[in-house]
């Protein structure tokens, strides 16, 4: 089976399942596979920046950002939800471009310093500023999603809106990879000195990779937002950064797949820990299981197995022709 076939067919039963889940369960788990799909975009829109070889750590910062700007427009402007969405990832790609502009000349574990020091940077003007963001009290009453003027006052509604947003990213993201953009992507990835030297312009082409991961992280932070109608600056701290980094690698960030399956996976199994100390290492232990195990991420997980069946049937003795 060529291997586009392969993604699609994946993709198109998860979606499939996803728009199942309000039919199969209650609120508890629509409100659970809505977070889901958010942590799934999350995933996604920071692989073209992995994919060019930089380490980011900062993908919270912009959905800080996203979130931020899209709940104080609606809730103090009463900007209808699909403008406010706009123009918090429009302002997290801004501040991309402010921020990504003078640190992608860095490299390895200096740019992934710079943007775990922009997450605190953002984290501390969130609830500093208390006059905008209400601080540690937590900016609350944020107005629902809405479409067409039509409030969407369900949680299966909002759901849906969820998988249709992740639907339409994904799309985005993969037709980006497999174009001639996601080619020099992955060049620069490989080898960035060799990507320079056949005319490749590796400032631009890192700039618009992490950019436009900072656009889709913001529109991912508006819609939580006006999901769970309640901001709080830690929640967007250096565990949510990571977490979104886990999500890539324990995948396989060698496939467009990798993230998706990184995100759901680890995303379900850490629900019975979210928002206690264990959460921490149990995405401590996947991470660590994950570099043993499986190099590769969780994608490489069929053909391993394919791998271990053949090596015991030729291990396995032969009957003789006496026998």
């Amino acid at each position: 089976m060529p291997r586009k076939l392969g993604v699609s067919i994946v993709l198109a039963v998860l979606v499939i399942l996803a728009l199942l889940v309000p039919e199969l369960g209650g609120d508890y788990y629509v409100h659970v596979f809505a977070l889901v799909f958010t942590n799934v975009i999350l995933a996604a829109s920071l692989r073209p920046s992995l994919t060019c070889g930089q380490l980011n750590i900062g993908h919270s910062a912009f959905m800080s950002i996203g979130a931020y700007t899209s709940a104080l427009l609606a809730k103090n402007l009463a900007v209808p939800f699909e403008i406010a969405l706009l123009c918090g990832a429009l302002l997290a790609a801004a501040v991309g471009l402010a921020i990504g502009y003078p640190s992608l000349r860095l490299r390895g574990v200096y740019f992934a310093m710079v943007t775990v020091a922009f997450v605190e940077v953002i984290r501390l003007i969130a609830q500093l500023w208390v006059s905008l963001t209400r601080g540690m009290s937590g900016l609350s009453g944020i107005p629902k999603p809405s479409l067409l003027g039509m409030t969407l006052t369900t949680r299966a509604s909002q759901y849906y809106l969820v998988v249709g947003l992740a639907v339409v990213i994904l799309l985005v993201l993969w037709k980006l990879e497999h174009s001639r953009l996601g080619l020099i992507w992955k060049s620069i990835g490989m080898g960035d000195n060799l990507a320079q030297s056949l005319g490749v312009n590796i400032a631009r082409h890192k700039l618009l990779a992490f950019m436009l991961g900072c656009f889709f992280a913001g529109t991912a932070g508006a819609f939580y937002a006006h999901f769970i109608r309640f901001l709080f600056p830690p929640e967007f701290g250096f565990l949510m950064a990571t977490n979104i980094l886990v999500y890539n690698y324990v995948g396989g960030r060698g496939h467009f797949v990798g993230p998706i399956l990184g995100a759901i996976f680890l995303s379900l199994l850490s629900e019975p820990f979210r928002g206690s100390p264990y959460e921490t290492i149990f995405f401590s232990i996947a991470m660590l299981l994950t570099i043993l195990f499986l190099p590769g991420g969780l994608i490489t997980l069929p053909g391993k197995l394919a791998e271990l069946k053949r090596w015991r049937a030729a291990a396995s003795p032969t009957p003789s022709p006496a026998a």
